[in-house]
């Protein structure tokens, strides 16, 4: 599980700023979701998921980091 949300985070800061968006988002230009969605802010937003994402892995992480420690 930490995995995915670690995989899944980095996708979502990285990709919006990457010629990926651009190719998936083609079929939404022609609607008004597709301006919307190439927006700068729409990219920003999912960007914002993905590094809350990645900071939801970290916590499993120590979490899972502290239940391999031995008790003292």
């Amino acid at each position: 599980m930490l995995y995915a949300f670690a995989v899944f985070g980095i996708f979502l800061v990285v990709a919006p700023w990457t010629p990926i968006w651009n190719r998936a988002m083609l079929a939404l230009l022609p609607t008004s979701a597709g301006t919307w969605v190439m927006s700068g802010w729409a990219r920003g937003v999912v960007s914002g998921l993905g590094a809350l994402d990645l900071l939801v892995a970290f916590q499993v992480a120590r979490e899972f980091w502290g239940q391999m420690q031995p008790e003292k």
